[in-house]
């Protein structure tokens, strides 16, 4: 593992010095000091409000490293053996940018969270500083993940079919977010995994679009009900536009994002890791209103998302910039969800037979003009049948 992590360590480094991050600035810890999403969003200020706690986010990707420092106790057991591991590492990313907590420095993974006094946190409700400042923290670190994998070798872009079935998974293991940051070719199956999970109420945030010069094909993203992640760079340009074409997506940070890599180390990231980014803003917004339908959930990010280009959605950055502070502050009405059960009929309005020989329309009827129709037509009736009463007598009489 000596020979992965050197070259970690050297990326990370090379990756310093192109971005300019200033070598004192980065101590004492490098990886948190370039992870320029954490101002983009607010994500400090946003953490006091929430972080996620209480929502399940599944990843569908190439499976997560559950050894990382950074995500100990974040990740649970996926539902096969290959889930539980990562084959090419994306799906640790993608998992470190949703829920990364960092890690103490100095302090291997699984021991004991100290606190900022190296004693036992008081019961105030002023919670000490989080000591936890080394490594990657994500948009929402107090997610859980559920990993599943649907592209078992490195660099695959995934079967459509297997993305399925990955979906049909997450949604049967619970989960309210799924992350999907690859993209694959349409199919049928996929389509109908896909309205299946959205007419369960599960979220879907799927990538639309991955690095200059990198073949996409922008599906599931492409489908409708699939919330589309659409990659930004520090200066809020959108490098690749979506490739969907749709204008109901969000824009946020996903160009030169450093995260979690496979063995404990770290991995740049961009493009298609922005599903992960949207994801976890989605996981802050649902944890601070847990009661929220999915719809309130995409009002709230897309009502607040920041215009940007042309006028009002458009398909290249979409509903607008996330502004993860404006969507938790926003007044959207908590409507309850609808009942999947049918109202009972009133007694009243029950269907019965009704006595009357008048049709039931009119019968029921209050309105009198009706039976100024009706009325004529039942004398009518009432004469001829007199009429034939007595046609009948007269003929019989000679008879007899």
């Amino acid at each position: 593992m000596s020979g992965p992590k050197s070259l970690i360590t050297a990326a990370v480094s090379a990756a310093v010095l192109l971005l300019g991050v200033p070598a004192a600035a980065a101590e004492p810890d490098v990886v948190r000091g370039m992870q320029w999403q954490l101002a983009n969003l607010d994500l400090p200020a946003v953490h006091q409000r929430a972080t996620g706690a209480g929502v399940l986010v599944a990843v569908l990707d190439s499976g997560v490293d559950r050894t990382h420092p950074d995500l100990s106790g974040q990740v649970l057991g996926g539902p096969d053996p290959v889930s539980n591991t990562d084959v090419d590492g994306r799906g640790t990313g993608l998992a470190g940018l949703i829920a990364g907590h960092g890690h103490v420095p100095g302090v291997s993974a699984g021991a004991p969270r100290p606190t900022s006094s190296g004693s036992p946190a008081p019961s105030a409700s002023a919670a000490p500083a989080d000591p936890r400042t080394a490594g990657v923290l994500g948009v929402a670190p107090g997610a859980q993940i559920l990993p599943i994998a649907f592209a078992p070798s490195p660099g695959a872009t995934g079967d459509p079919d297997a993305l399925a079935t990955a979906i049909d998974r997450a949604v049967f293991g619970g989960a309210k977010i799924i992350c999907i940051g690859r993209g694959v070719v349409p199919g049928s199956r996929l389509q109908a995994s896909v309205e299946a999970a959205v007419a369960r109420g599960v979220l879907i945030v799927a990538a639309d679009a991955d690095r200059a010069g990198r073949p996409f094909t922008p599906w599931p993203a492409s489908y409708p009900g699939v919330l589309n992640a659409i990659p930004a760079d520090r200066s809020g340009q959108v490098p690749v536009a979506p490739l969907s074409g749709r204008t109901t997506g969000i824009t946020v940070p996903g160009v030169d994002l450093i995260t979690t890599g496979v063995g404990g180390g770290y991995r740049m990231d961009g493009g298609s890791s922005a599903a992960a980014v949207l994801a976890g803003a989605a996981a802050v917004v649902w944890s601070a209103y847990p009661q929220a339908t999915v719809a309130q959930v995409l009002q709230r990010l897309r009502t607040t998302a920041t215009d940007a280009g042309a006028p009002g959605a458009d398909s290249r950055f979409g509903a607008g910039m996330l502004n993860l502070s404006a969507a938790l502050a926003a007044n959207v009405p908590q409507e309850a969800a609808p009942s999947v059960r049918p109202s009972p009929v009133p007694s009243s309005q029950a269907a019965s037979p009704s006595p009357s020989p008048v049709p039931v329309a009119l019968a029921d009827s209050r309105d009198w003009r009706r039976w100024l129709v009706a009325l004529p037509l039942l004398v009518f009736l009432a004469g001829l049948t007199v009429w034939a009463v007595r046609s009948a007598r007269v003929r019989r009489q000679p008879a007899a």
